[in-house]
């Protein structure tokens, strides 16, 4: 008796199929609905019925359908060199969790690196301050436009007040200028007069009442002619980014502006720079290298886990208060024009603070600056300019931890710095581990550079997620 590996089963071509064995038993299906209830002329339009059908599935099998035989390369993807479909072929899909910066992402046109006509690295510093300084023109072009934004809530908000502040020479172009830009729009209105717009009546949180007084005024605008850009609804004070239309005839090109709603940011953080030139002209002119340098390299932009502008002016300070033998700023607590803005208690009345001017350069102080934060204790030490002095952290400071990639297995340290205005308030606590390593490799990065003298077009590159031999090849 053969075995079974060897019964020859040529005879049944067509019952090997798992499909024709389904067609099989449709046509005897149908041949019995068909025959039962039908008369003759019914059942022959129905068997032919069954047959055209049974001649088109298989005219379609025998010339294959679109997905069952692999198609052709074209000739872009003939064309494409290896490098490049490595790395489009090795990109990892997106999945829940999965970080993406937004503000990082290569730009369509590329922003170039500044450059300058000085020699020396303190004649770049000292030419890039000239351009970067706020100048009247552009605080003025700022009120001009505070005004005009007053004048178009008027009729949604009656008794809307609102101010600008202008952070830079607004005439000068730079790198990341939407996702940080250097206009602040504060627009303040009364609680009550939100909430009676509200959908539902009833008592709001403040949080839940400003976040719909920026709706409001953001909607109001854009219908103006604004264009938006981004929010950012996460950070502690909701804000919105939009474009200036050039119709106004307030900029001659478009200006990015982040607009807020009875935020107290921009207050302080205008007012502590105020202060600090009054002090100390150099202390103003670090502030606004460091707000330069962080916005080109991408790590000062808050809502992607960042350090805030704000919060990279609190380092200035600190460093001139602690890292050179005699302070070049006194403690904020004894900052006398801004001591109505401090906590109860925190302000203190002193003679006026007569420091010596530094001897170092503005080039130095900022070799100096990336030097101090790049060896910084940061898992002991915590960055208090409300009292100027080095120290353990204060108790009633939060420590903020920060988790690895692979979740609360490995912890880290983060930063802790002090709002001078809400001693209790941790302004590192945003920071993730992936801002975190882009801070300190900006640190290490300027430091290395800043020693070996290096060009400060080099220091300002900016900075791109690919790298600049990734970002030049593509």
């Amino acid at each position: 008796m053969p075995s079974m590996s060897k019964v020859n089963v040529s005879f049944l071509p067509s019952m090997t199929k798992p499909s024709n064995y389904n067609l099989l038993i449709l046509l005897v299906i149908s041949a019995l609905c068909a025959i039962v209830p039908l008369d003759l002329t019914q059942l022959i339009f129905a068997v032919l019925g069954a047959l055209c059908y049974y001649m088109v599935q298989s005219l379609q099998r025998s010339m294959g359908l679109p997905g069952q035989k692999k198609l052709p390369k074209s000739p872009i993807e003939k064309a494409e060199p290896r490098e490049v479909k490595k790395r489009r072929t090795n990109r990892k899909p997106l999945t829940e969790g999965t970080h993406v910066d937004a503000a990082a992402q290569p730009a369509c046109v590329p922003i170039l690196a500044p450059k300058f006509k000085g020699e020396s690295l303190e004649d770049e510093v000292q030419e890039l301050i000239a351009q970067i300084m706020p100048t009247a023109s552009s605080q003025r072009g700022v009120d001009r436009l505070a005004e005009a934004i007053r004048v178009m809530l008027a009729s949604s908000l009656p008794e809307v007040e609102v101010t600008g502040f202008a952070n830079s020479d607004l005439s000068r172009g730079r790198a990341n200028g939407v996702a940080v830009p250097d206009v602040d729009i504060v627009i303040q209105v009364r609680p009550d007069s939100v909430a009676s717009k509200l959908p539902s009546k009833g008592v709001a949180e403040p949080r839940m009442l400003q976040k719909w007084a920026l709706r409001i005024c953001a909607d109001r605008l854009v219908s103006g002619g604004f264009k938006f850009r981004r929010s950012g609804f996460r950070g502690n004070e909701p804000k919105m980014t939009l474009l200036v239309p050039s119709e106004l005839k307030i900029f001659d090109t478009a200006v990015p502006i982040d607009i807020s709603v009875n935020a107290v940011t921009p207050l302080h953080s205008a007012a502590l720079i105020s202060e600090c030139g009054n002090l100390n002209p150099q202390s103003k002119e670090l502030i606004l290298l460091i707000r330069r340098w962080a916005k080109d390299r991408g790590i000062c932009h808050a809502p992607k886990g960042h350090l805030s502008p704000y919060v990279w002016s609190l380092l200035v300070v600190y460093y001139l208060q602690v890292a050179q033998k005699e302070p070049l700023l006194p403690p904020v607590a004894e900052f006398q024009a801004i001591k109505d803005l401090l906590p109860a208690g925190c302000g203190k009345t002193a003679q006026p603070w007569r420091g010596k001017a530094s001897e170092l350069t503005a080039a130095e102080l900022l070799k100096g600056f990336m030097q101090f934060y790049n060896s910084f204790p940061w898992k002991s030490e915590a960055v208090c300019v409300l009292k100027g002095t080095q120290g353990p952290m204060p108790l009633s400071l939060p420590i903020h931890i920060i988790e690895h990639e692979d979740g609360p297995k490995t912890t880290e340290c983060g930063p802790n710095i002090e709002d001078p205005f809400a001693p209790k308030k941790n302004l590192g606590s945003g920071m993730t581990w992936w801002s975190w390593l882009r801070m300190k490799e900006e640190l290490a990065r300027a430091h290395t550079l800043l020693e070996q003298d290096t060009s400060l077009s080099t220091l300002l590159a900016p900075w791109s997620p690919e790298g600049p031999e990734e970002a030049s090849r593509n």
